[in-house]
């Protein structure tokens, strides 16, 4: 049996706890990844459940605020789950997954490999997103990105300048701000 499919039994039976650690992961972050919580949650996101794994991807973006986690969130085999979750019908589960790719980004390593794991086209798609939650989670994303010189040119051609430039437009400060921001770098 391949470890990363659960059982509907086994969703239904973690999912009862899978809410709470959006907010116990940003106060206990350290002790949650101590204790392996990391595992049972990139687990989760291959879910078939969206509500499992919009929590567990929360979770994951409420660790990946602490600079410890990123290469450890990474090293678990989170990537490919959440770039499925970027193309989700669900635009919660977008911001989770944008979010904590966001913060994944951060780090020096993982701007590569979240590019070479396919995220900047699904990235640059949700800059067309109707919820500005999702635009700024998927544009921040991309600023981040662009930090690193080969993932400059691979924003460009995967055509993403357009849709940032679009985003300049939007009313909502934030959205503007990270459009501006990965523009400028």
């Amino acid at each position: 049996k391949n470890s990363r499919s659960l059982t509907r039994r086994e969703e239904e039976r973690r999912g009862s706890g899978v809410g709470t650690m959006p907010n116990l992961g940003f106060v206990n972050a350290e002790l949650i990844v101590q204790e392996g919580g990391l595992a049972p949650l990139v687990e989760l996101l291959s879910s078939s459940n969206e509500g499992l794994q919009q929590q567990s991807a929360g979770a994951l973006w409420s660790l990946s605020v602490n600079a410890e986690n990123h290469i450890k969130i990474v090293r678990e085999g989170s990537l490919p789950y959440l770039v499925r979750l970027l193309q989700s019908a669900n635009h919660k589960i977008q911001e989770q997954a944008a979010g904590t790719l966001r913060n994944l980004a951060v780090n020096d390593d993982n701007k590569m490999k979240i590019v070479q794991e396919g995220a900047l086209p699904h990235l640059i798609g949700l800059l067309r997103s109707s919820h500005d939650s999702v635009l700024i989670q998927a544009s921040g994303s991309i600023r981040n990105l662009s930090v690193h010189p080969q993932n400059e040119f691979k924003i460009v051609q995967e055509g993403g300048i357009k849709p940032m430039v679009d985003l300049l437009r939007s009313p909502n400060y934030k959205v503007v701000e990270q459009a501006a921001v990965c523009l400028r770098n």
